[in-house]
This record gives structure tokens, sequence and C-alpha cells, in this order.
């Protein structure tokens, strides 16, 4: 990224970092408190002091307050050696163990003793060979409206003007690749089920009778206690009422509603 656009990203952020400090320092005539630059820029003063340290920090270099990428930073949780690896991989290769075996057989023969997960992600990075990777299955529907995909997503609090955490209930037609999203203020069954509504609504407008929907076994879609609370539940209820039948994917298998995942 060259220096213009650094600058063309974070040129507002620099602009109410520099009216910040005039009023921190009580030398600045345009506005007296820092509440009236939150209301005239509409950011809450959170996310002012946020940028304000990290600018500091970085000592006043106009690249910090770029937006920093989402989820764990690089390199977080990775705990073994390049020489580790290897040794796990020796091991898998010769005995053809799986990562609890392994787990087991390095005890006391690390440093600092690798979780379960931490060898499955070594797995994955050094597959054992190309055909032994499953192949992915991939699928588009006759017609539209055949099946619809469904999920939800939270927000980031940095990105509200009331640092409010929000959410997105996305739906998308299969076929073709039609989208509705919405933003929701919690992501339970009436809320959800409000919005998938609204979507019906949209998709109707647009000529497309929806005949089956996707989502995940969470607890907006769907409830496995038992079948009285299936029955009862509101977002399977509405789904009764306007004839649309419910397919769920398999748990911890994200790939199988992947085209609204990837939306």
């Amino acid at each position: 990224m060259n220096r213009s656009t650094i600058c063309a990203i974070t040129s507002k952020r620099l602009t109410i970092l520099r009216d910040y400090e005039k009023i921190k320092a009580g030398d600045f005539s345009v506005f007296e408190t820092v509440n009236q630059l939150c209301e005239v820029y509409h950011i809450h003063r959170k996310n002012i002091r946020k940028y304000y340290e990290r600018w500091i920090k970085s000592g006043k270099d106009q690249s910090a307050l770029l937006p920093h990428k989402r989820g764990p930073k690089p390199g977080k949780y990775k705990l073994l050696t390049k020489e580790e690896e290897r040794i796990i991989i020796k091991i898998r290769r010769r005995l053809g163990s799986n990562e609890f075996e392994i787990f087991h057989l390095l005890k006391n023969k690390f440093d600092l003793h690798p979780s379960v997960s931490t060898i499955y992600r070594t797995f994955k990075r050094y597959p054992l060979n190309n055909k032994s990777k499953q192949q992915i299955k991939r699928y588009v529907k006759k017609y539209p409206g055949q099946l619809l995909h469904a999920d939800t997503y939270y927000l980031a609090k940095s990105i509200m003007k009331d640092r409010k955490r929000y959410y997105l209930f996305g739906i998308i037609d299969d076929h073709s690749l039609l989208a509705y999203v919405r933003v929701i203020s919690a992501i339970n069954e009436a809320e959800v089920s409000k919005a998938f509504f609204h979507s019906l609504r949209f998709f109707l407008a647009h000529g497309i009778q929806p005949e089956r929907v996707m989502t995940d076994n969470g607890v907006e879609f769907t409830a496995f206690t038992s079948q009285k609370a299936k029955r009862t539940h509101f977002f399977e209820t509405m789904l009764n009422i306007v004839g649309i039948d419910h397919t769920y994917t398999r748990p911890y298998h994200s790939q199988s509603n992947g085209k609204i995942e990837r939306f």
C-alpha cells in the first residue's frame, strides 16, 4: 500500500485526532469539549481514544490508523517451532497416529506441550498427499427459489456510532444468487423471524417463490431439546405458516451453507 492510499484512508481519522489533541491541550477555538467533536464527526469518544492510543504508541505514524484485520493476529496461536512440527509429521507418517495419540506421545517432550487442536492444525499445514483431500462437491439448484441459504453475522462495535452490538441477517438464493441483508439488534428467534419475513416479501417482489431454506442449528433457527420445542419454535412456526421446508446443516460443517457463509 503506497503513501497516497494510506493518506486517503486515514486522513479523516488523523484530522479528528489532531483536533482531539488541541481540545485536550485547551488551545482549540472551534470545539470546547470532546463531545462536540464527537457530534460533528459522528464518532464515539471510545473510538477516538482507541485510535489516539494506537497513534501515540506508533510514534504518530499515520499507517497505524489503518483498519486492522479482524480475528487473531498472525502467529498468535502458533506454539510450535519448525523442528517440533517436523517431529509431529514424522510420527504421523511412520506410525499413522492421530492427533490424540500424538498428544499423549509428546508428553514432557517439548518445552510447551501442544494442544490437540495445535497438532491437528499441523496436520492440515502438511497434508499427507493430494489424493487424500476430500473433493469439494459443488451444486447449483435448477431454478430460483428451490433453495435459500440463511445465516447471521455480528458487526464490530467500532463501526457503530453508539458502540452497540448489531448483527446482520443474510439470505441468498442458490440459483440466482439474489441476496437480501438486514441489520438486526439481536440474534434471537423473534428478530430473525421478522427479518426472514421481510426477505420473503423481497423475493416475492422479484418473482421468486421460496420452497426451502437451509440454516445452521443455531437457537435462532430451531430447537433440538425436544420435538415439542421444535414445533413451537418461532422461526419453525413461521416457516410452517408460509409453507417453506427447513433443511439443517451438519454441526460444525459450515461448508454445507458455504454460499451465504462466503457472502
